[in-house]
Order: C-alpha cells, then sequence, then structure tokens
C-alpha cells in the first residue's frame, strides 16, 4: 500500500496543479469575451460572474480527463526520469500493481467526471441560458452601454445614449431609430426614462424633450414633429428568446429519445468519463522512457494523441447526428480502438505475455531499465 499511496500522491499533486493551470487559462479566456461581449453591449455587465462560472462548470467534464492524463504524464515521466521506476522494478513491484493503482485514480475521476458529464454540464448550460433571458427582461437597457449605438433583443430598434444611470433606468441625449415596413421614424430627445405601464405590464421608454422624424430614405417625404414626452413601446417580442441547445437537455430525457442528435449528445456524455480511465491508462504507457530522454520526452506525441482520440469522438458524433453511423456503434468503436492501441502498446513494451499476466503480478518491471 505505500507504493500505491506513493504513485497515487504524485498524480494527484500533478493533477491539482495541470486542473488550475487550465482554469486559469479558461477563466482568463471567457472572461475576456464575457467583457468585450458587456462593453459593446450584447450582455449586461451584471451577469458577468455569474456566465463565467457556470461556464467553467460546463467545461469541467472535459477539463478533468485531459489534466488527468497530461498529470499521469507529468509524474511518471519524473518517475523514470529519476530511475524510480527501475528501482520499484527491482524491489519487485510489477506493472500490474501500477496499472492497478493507475486506474483506481482514473475510476475516481472518472465517477466525478461522471457527475459533471451527465447533470452538472446540461444544468450549468441551461442556467446560463436561463441568466441571459432574466436579464433581458428585467431591463432591456441592461445590455445598452454608453456612447455605442445598440440594438436590443431582435428587434430592428437602433439606441443611442450619451449618459445612463447607474440602475440603466434614466438616460440623457437619447437617440432612437426604428425601421418598419420602409418606412423610418427617427427620435432625437435630450432625455429618456424607462416606464412600466402597471396595469398591462408593458415597458416603455419615454422620451422627453425630443424631436420626430418620419419618412421613407430616398424620398423628401419626412415628417418633422417635435414633442414634449413621446413614449416608444418596448414590445415583448423584442426580447430575444435564446434557443436550447442539445447541451443543455437533461440526461434523463435523453435516456428515452430516439432521435440521432440525442442519442449522440447522450453517448458523448458517458463518453467522458470512459475516456478518463482510458486516457489514463494510456498517459501511463506513454510516458514509459529512459532517463536520458527527460520528463517530457513524450509529452508532445502524448498531446497529439489526445487530440487524435478526442478529434476521432468528435467526427463519430457527428456521424451518430447525421445518421451515417447506427446508434449501436456510436461512439463505441473510438474506445474500441484506444483499447486496441492499448494493448498494442503494452504488448510492444513488455512483450506478449503482458496482456496475459498484467494484473495477476507475475509481469515485472525490470524489463523497465533494460530496454528504454
Amino acid at each position: 500500500m505505500v507504493i500505491e499511496r506513493y504513485l497515487a500522491k504524485e498524480v494527484l499533486q500533478t493533477l491539482l496543479a495541470v486542473l488550475l493551470v487550465l482554469l486559469l487559462i479558461f477563466l482568463g479566456r471567457f472572461f475576456a469575451m464575457y467583457l468585450g461581449d458587456a462593453i459593446a453591449g450584447r450582455i449586461s455587465a451584471g451577469i458577468v460572474m455569474d456566465l463565467l462560472l457556470l461556464q467553467t462548470i460546463a467545461a469541467l467534464s472535459m477539463m478533468f480527463p485531459f489534466a488527468l492524463y497530461v498529470a499521469v504524464i507529468l509524474a511518471f515521466g519524473r518517475l523514470y526520469k529519476d530511475s524510480e521506476m527501475v528501482a520499484m522494478a527491482a524491489c519487485g513491484i510489477d506493472l500490474g500493481r501500477v496499472l492497478r493503482t493507475v486506474l483506481a485514480i482514473g475510476s475516481v475521476v472518472g465517477l466525478l467526471v461522471a457527475g459533471f458529464s451527465l447533470w452538472s454540464t446540461p444544468w450549468a448550460h441551461e442556467q446560463s441560458t436561463q441568466v441571459r433571458e432574466q436579464a433581458a427582461t428585467a431591463n432591456p437597457f441592461t445590455a445598452v452601454s454608453e456612447g455605442r449605438f445598440n440594438r436590443i433583443g431582435s428587434s430592428d430598434r437602433v439606441f443611442y445614449v450619451a449618459r445612463l444611470s447607474d440602475d440603466h433606468s434614466e438616460l440623457r441625449e437619447v437617440f432612437v431609430s426604428d425601421s418598419r415596413d420602409g418606412r423610418l421614424t427617427v427620435y432625437s430627445a435630450s432625455s429618456g426614462y424607462r416606464y412600466r405601464d402597471p396595469g398591462s405590464g408593458v415597458q416603455y421608454l419615454v422620451l422627453v424633450d425630443g424631436q420626430r422624424y418620419e419618412g421613407t430614405p430616398g424620398k423628401a417625404d419626412f415628417k418633422i414633429s417635435r414633442f414634449a414626452k413621446n413614449a416608444v413601446r418596448l414590445d415583448e417580442s423584442e426580447r430575444e428568446t435564446l434557443e436550447r441547445r442539445l447541451w443543455a437537455i437533461p440526461s434523463s430525457r435523453l435516456w428515452n429519445s430516439s432521435l440521432p442528435q440525442e442519442v449522440a449528445e447522450l453517448q458523448w456524455r458517458l463518453s467522458m468519463p470512459l475516456a478518463a480511465v482510458l486516457l489514463a491508462v494510456l498517459g501511463a504507457l506513454l510516458s514509459r522512457a529512459s532517463p536520458r530522454q527527460g520528463r517530457y520526452g513524450k509529452l508532445f506525441i502524448a498531446l497529439l494523441a489526445f487530440v487524435l482520440y478526442y478529434n476521432t469522438l468528435g467526427v463519430a458524433k457527428n456521424w451518430v447526428e447525421r445518421g451515417l453511423v447506427p446508434p449501436e456503434l456510436g461512439l463505441w468503436w473510438v474506445h474500441v480502438m484506444l483499447l486496441l492501441v492499448l494493448g498494442w502498446l503494452g504488448t510492444r513494451q513488455y512483450g506478449w505475455l503482458w496482456l496475459r499476466d498484467r494484473l495477476s503480478g507475475r509481469v515485472s518491471l525490470r524489463t523497465v531499465g533494460n530496454r528504454p
């Protein structure tokens, strides 16, 4: 048990470090993206952190398998570089004992990934969609930014506001362009405010002290009028209803579905925990190296193998969605191919007897020190 705890400690410590780096990269990228959307007026600045947290939860199901894969490669690469694996082999530590430890770690991480993939990820995507919709419903002007032309929802109205109050309810130096049925209506006002009718609940933008221009572009029939107050209705149809994507559908609904798109989505979610286990074993086999090769000797090959595996899973998912591959075959053939690669790597490195005795404890790692 001492050896198992030592190997588990090496892998888990490296896993936490790799996962932290991935999270920092992920958070930096999406924070910049959401901040840019907020500055451009596409989303409200108040929901940036909520969206960032939900997007992080949704990404963990794919982040954990990759982090474990890299952690196993780095941890075992150090053990090979420092000749600790050779020392273990000299003490009679067999390959099956090492692989059982890797499988145990991969199984625990796989269960965690299954929780994220089947429940947390679709929940996070659905919550993210609801946050966007609720922000737009609460106040249509929460996504409007100062000094920019803004479009609310899917309407044909364009707003320009020079200054906004903190709660976005009062506006200064307002410009509104409304194009409908080939006619253009332009409002220009010194100020404005948001008003909700208590009886109907309909929201209005009340413009104060301004002018209205109405006519057809290209024709000299524009009507110009001044007003002290003018209410512009913000119709419910202007509020954008976001589409529910496949990844936001609860897994319980996908189990009994026969639609190719939903079958492919369910198989993708089930593939993530399986990928965590298989990649952990692949990392242990690919990390085998001589001390002269260094800790990162096979990292490039390992990353190339990961990219090939995940891209093939994506292609297989697309084939199932398009009906080119039967659901029974689905994405499972990709995992079978990886299992064959694992068997090939094991027999190539340790001989054919390894395939038969890898878990029995009769195959020793002494060959590691003899063949780099």
